[in-house]
This record gives C-alpha cells, sequence and structure tokens, in this order.
C-alpha cells in the first residue's frame, strides 16, 4: 500500500514538472520569436559580426550605405570609429541609442532628409579612410 502511495506521489509529481516544462518552453519560444521580430537576435547579424572582424569595406564600396543601417553598422563595417561619425555629423551625445540606431531613424529625429544623411555619412567615412594609417 505504501509502495503504491509513493508511486502514485512520484506520478503525480513528474506530471506536474512535465507541466511546468511545458509552459515554460511555450514562454521562452514566444519570447524568442519577440526578440527575432526587433531583430535582436539573427543569423545575419552573427554573420556579419563574423565578417567585420576578417574584413571590412573600403572607399570602393562607400555607395553602400543605406538608410536601414544603424550607425553601428556603417561603423564595424567601414572600420570607423562611432564616435568620430558622431563629431563629423554633429550628433548629441544625448542622443538615445547611439550608435545602435538606424540613419533613417536618427535622420526623422531630426527633421532632416535619410539620403542627405546618407550623403554626410559617406563623406565623413570617405574623410576618416582617406587618412595615412599608422
Amino acid at each position: 500500500m505504501e509502495h503504491q502511495k509513493a508511486n502514485l506521489y512520484l506520478k503525480i509529481i513528474i506530471t506536474i514538472l512535465i507541466i511546468v516544462l511545458a509552459i515554460l518552453c511555450f514562454f521562452l519560444v514566444q519570447q524568442y520569436r519577440t526578440i527575432s521580430q526587433q531583430k535582436a537576435i539573427s543569423a545575419e547579424r552573427f554573420n556579419f559580426a563574423n565578417l567585420a572582424r576578417h574584413h571590412s569595406l573600403g572607399i570602393n564600396e562607400i555607395n553602400l550605405i543605406e538608410p536601414w543601417m544603424t550607425f553601428n553598422y556603417v561603423s564595424i563595417s567601414y572600420k570607423v570609429p562611432a564616435s568620430y561619425l558622431q563629431t563629423m555629423l554633429g550628433i548629441s551625445s544625448s542622443t538615445a541609442n547611439y550608435p545602435n540606431i538606424t540613419i533613417n531613424h536618427y535622420a526623422k529625429t531630426v527633421g532632416t532628409n535619410p539620403n542627405s544623411l546618407v550623403e554626410k555619412i559617406k563623406n565623413a567615412v570617405q574623410q576618416y579612410l582617406a587618412q595615412p594609417r599608422k
């Protein structure tokens, strides 16, 4: 009798643990989807980070800069310090999320045309890349 009771309790505990695990998995998948939609994690982001570590873009690829990119993306891609871009473009140090803000979003925030801002960024990057390196 005692043995049967112990088995019953064990089965109940295991069932409860399986239910709790299923609920936690559901919430984990839900959070993963939310984060993925926000582009906080993605295979593309991981691949870009690896590419940036081993290769940087140069003056010949300056026209690849587009409004959807973040300042950090440009900074890493061309190996230009984000602080340099901030100074050259007159971006306030109190700008929220700089350098992890898209060029397009920043342009809208300050009321300027995103394409003209992209041209200023291209010029700043070009000036930086043209400087002799030690």
